[in-house]
């Protein structure tokens, strides 16, 4: 019986550990989409008061720029759905592999 305990907790272990992980990688995450929106708005605000006010060219430089945030935006939206995902399948084999010590 105490070998199933021991394999109870280091699967639980093994589990809490990699579920930190996830959650680490989708703090970076929004950390990172964060800053680029920070970085974004600032440039913005440099741009503009160094462009000539030519409205068709703000209007392209604006369109350009709305297309990087929403392709940025995008990629974070599926890497955090994919660590999501990750953290789905760990969840189901540690379900499986607890079960499977019965």
């Amino acid at each position: 019986m105490t070998d199933k305990l021991r394999q109870r907790a280091r699967l639980e272990e093994n589990y809490y550990d990699d579920k930190r992980k996830y959650q680490r990688q989708k703090e970076a995450i929004v950390e990172k989409e964060n800053k680029f929106k920070r970085e974004r708005s600032r440039l913005m605000e440099n741009m503009y008061s160094l462009m000539p006010q030519s409205i068709h060219d703000l209007q392209v430089l604006d369109n350009r720029l709305y297309q990087l945030n929403e392709a940025f935006l995008s990629e974070t939206k599926r890497a955090t759905r994919l660590l999501e995902d990750a953290e789905h399948a760990l969840n189901s084999s540690l379900n499986t592999a607890l079960n499977n010590l019965k």
